[in-house]
């Protein structure tokens, strides 16, 4: 089923939860959270994201490194029933509507004041930033209002009733969203799988000591929600291909190797898999961000194969690993030998800010009134 609507109104609530919740009262007045970003990887099954399962529901599967790239949001009870919200203007939209479908899905009608940012400038680049957002100030109004959500059911609301800001005065666009940023910005955990219909396969710790090292393309600046649709439409044909023909091979490794790995604490298969990913091994994912990025004059091909070589020539490829985030342009190495990489990559990112990044390893930190 192709999605033919690209635009749902804000405060649409596509796809409810399976159980009914009444909130009698809220159970505080104010509450200030600060959560993690992911990066994320291994996707599956990429011909979701043409052809959802239903509207907004795109069962395609990730692996996502949670970091302390982090995002605030301070809600608070208004006397009223107005929602009032202080954020940069492109961001208001987004947060209107993950107040509305809090609180359609909490039954009530209170009114909030919400002050939230993110505190990097990767909007749009491979952080989850949008998602990330909306699940701070969900989460905050879920705490308000007595923490009737799991962390597994507010994955599952917020990835399918995302949207993203348009040109479209109270719409949305129908951005796909998969419910790893939801996920790890709640769960506490620096490892978290997502696969079927934004369902947390797993959450575990990496061994102390790794760290993400992110590189980030000097010529582009933050990139707007409008941008990234026109971009993310881009790979339509490469992610029928993809998906039909390598989705279930690789969900068949997620689920038979991967997890199966981690559980034992063995990592090895984990990072193999991922660097094999990153260089097409399960469907040309070189060529999608080639095609993705052309336009602003990034060869993604030639420069994954050239970081992959130098990289794997310095550090082992089964304790290591390198990606490109989500739809990019955000490169990621997972690493517990930084010097190491940073030597073996030399001046070939001379072109990309270098920031060196501790992973999450504990839930969002609050403050509650």
């Amino acid at each position: 089923m192709t999605q033919k609507n690209e635009y749902y109104k804000i405060g649409q609530l596509l796809n409810p939860l399976q159980r009914s919740i009444t909130t009698l009262y809220p159970q505080g007045s104010k509450c200030r959270i600060v959560v993690p970003a992911r990066v994320d990887t291994f996707l599956c099954h990429h011909h979701y994201f043409v052809h959802p399962l239903r509207p907004q529901v795109y069962p395609v599967n990730s692996i996502n490194f949670v970091l302390n790239q982090l995002t605030e949001a301070e809600v608070a009870i208004r006397s009223d029933k107005k929602i009032v919200i202080t954020a940069l203007e492109t961001r208001k939209p987004l947060i209107e509507h993950v107040v509305k479908i809090m609180q359609q899905t909490l039954g009530f009608d209170t009114g909030f004041s919400v002050i939230a940012k993110n505190n990097h400038n990767t909007l749009h680049g491979g952080l989850g930033s949008s998602s990330t957002l909306m699940t701070a100030v969900a989460q905050a109004i879920n705490i308000i209002m007595g923490n009737h959500l799991t962390v597994q059911e507010m994955t599952k609301l917020l990835a399918q009733n995302y949207g993203e800001e348009t040109n479209k005065t109270g719409m949305l666009s129908t951005m796909a969203s998969i419910g790893g940023a939801s996920a790890s910005a709640l769960s506490g955990k620096s490892l978290i799988i997502i696969g079927g219909e934004a369902e947390i396969w797993i959450k575990e710790d990496l061994p102390v000591g790794y760290e993400a090292v992110l590189r980030y393309p000097k010529n582009i600046k933050a990139i707007s929600g409008i941008v990234d649709m026109q971009l993310y439409k881009k790979g339509f044909e490469l992610f029928e291909r993809i998906g039909y023909e390598w989705g279930d091979i690789k969900e068949n490794i997620l689920r038979s190797k991967i997890i199966p790995a981690i559980c034992k604490e063995d990592y090895s298969v984990l990072f193999k898999s991922i660097n094999m990913y990153t260089i097409g091994a399960y469907g040309d994912i070189p060529q999608y961000f080639r095609s993705r990025w052309l336009s602003h004059n990034i060869f993604f091909d030639e420069f994954i194969y050239t970081i992959f070589l130098r990289l794997f020539a310095a550090v082992p490829m089964e304790e290591n690993c390198f990606f490109v985030s989500s739809g990019g342009p955000l490169l990621v190495i997972i690493t517990n030998r930084f010097n190491d990489v940073i030597a073996a990559l030399g001046n070939i990112t001379d072109n990309f800010s270098v920031d060196r990044v501790s992973l999450a390893r504990s839930g969002p930190q609050l403050e509650i009134e």
